[in-house]
């Protein structure tokens, strides 16, 4: 009798084990309510369970865990083992990778965007050891749609945005700002909520969609449509060294090809939520503002003086080859925006990021050097 509850025990043990390792823990981190976690992670964890014949599956903590401005560390210390990296958040960590985020200017549709993006850094062999050294795997990137100032106080002139406090994502959107006549703040998405609310600031410089992503209907009162840039400094999927060294050249291919799908549909949610979050907001009183010939005028002015600079800010960074790369990281999006002329769902757009990008990658060597 002994002998069987022992052997029942040993058996039992083995299957929890099994099960742990074979299960990736994920952090979407920007909470419940968030793309990621409704549906961008939940499709990734199924696609990689049929993909692998239910070697790996996952789950997801979206909040509570770990924050956005703690995921590097979090990912390298196995707190977690997958979750989103802002690039903006650890600027000093991803000084080649988080060139993408200072050519965000560039191109207007996040498909393309983000497929560069993904691109780019896949590749980039400077950029897969950044993520190496701090014990991650890069997987792919989302972009939003054009963004927008997202305010507490009426915004249609520049007198009237002079002087305010507006949130920013990184330093190309500060760089806007500033020159605009408005003091730029820095703190993570999900801060936004309260800081607009207590007054900490008066605007944020988002896409319209994070309304609903973050739920900002209760604490933004106008919508200024200034059409500039895009949030594109991000790897929302990315995994543990851990994890990946355990898996297998196959498991590596289908993790990566899984991941696409968390990326597209984070693409897809940001198109779609627009205009749901645009005709919410209306419906709530917001009010949706077109700036002035001026407000419009120094803004183009303001980009295209970036635009002209962006090398040698790069260079001072420590970008080495910085206007090859910027060039690279153009050719790029130019490609891709030809590749998703005729895209017109999330599944299409993620297998064609796979073919494109990831089954061409060597799995025995990437993430490992």
């Amino acid at each position: 009798m002994k002998k069987i509850v022992i052997t029942a025990a040993i058996l039992a043990f083995g299957v929890i084990n099994y099960a742990q390792a074979d299960t990736i823990r994920a952090t979407s981190a920007f909470g419940p309510k968030h793309v990621m976690a409704q549906a961008g992670y939940p499709a990734l964890f199924k696609k990689l369970k049929e993909l692998t014949d239910g070697r790996w599956t996952g789950y997801d903590t979206p909040s509570g865990l770990v924050g956005p401005n703690e995921m590097n560390s979090a990912l390298r210390e196995g707190i977690t083992d997958m979750g989103p990296v802002m690039f903006p958040y650890f600027s000093a960590d991803y000084v080649e990778s988080g060139i993408v985020g200072d050519l965000s200017m560039l191109g207007t549709d996040n498909r393309a965007i983000a497929s560069a993006v993904s691109e780019y850094i896949a590749t980039c062999l400077e950029c897969i050891k950044e993520f190496s050294k701090n014990g991650q795997v890069y997987l792919g990137s989302d972009a939003t749609t054009a963004y927008q100032l997202l305010s507490t106080k009426r915004i249609e002139s520049l007198s009237d945005l002079k002087g305010l406090r507006v949130r920013t994502g990184g330093a190309t959107y500060s760089y806007i700002i500033e020159k605009m006549g408005a003091l730029p703040v820095y703190f993570p998405a999900s801060e936004i909520f309260e800081a607009l609310s207590s007054g900490v600031a008066d605007a944020t410089y988002s896409s319209i969609p994070d309304l609903k992503n973050i739920q900002l209907y209760d604490a933004v009162k106008y919508v200024t449509l200034i059409d500039k840039g895009v949030f594109n400094a991000a790897a929302m999927t990315n995994l543990s060294q851990r994890v990946w060294d355990k898996m297998s050249l196959e498991d590596r291919s289908s993790m990566a090809r899984a991941a696409q799908y968390a990326q597209t549909i984070a693409i897809y949610s940001w198109r779609d939520t627009a205009a749901e979050a645009e005709k919410i907001a209306k419906e709530k009183g917001i009010e949706f503002i077109q700036p002035d010939k001026e407000f419009v005028k120094r803004g183009n002015d303001i980009r295209d003086e970036y635009m002209a600079g962006v090398t040698e800010a790069l260079t001072k960074k420590g970008v080495t080859n910085a206007a090859a790369k910027v060039d690279r990281y153009k050719a790029l999006l130019k490609k891709w925006e030809g590749l998703v002329a005729n895209v017109t769902t999330s599944d299409e757009l993620a297998e064609l990021r796979y073919k494109e990008i990831w089954s061409k990658v060597d799995m025995k060597t990437y993430g490992s050097h």
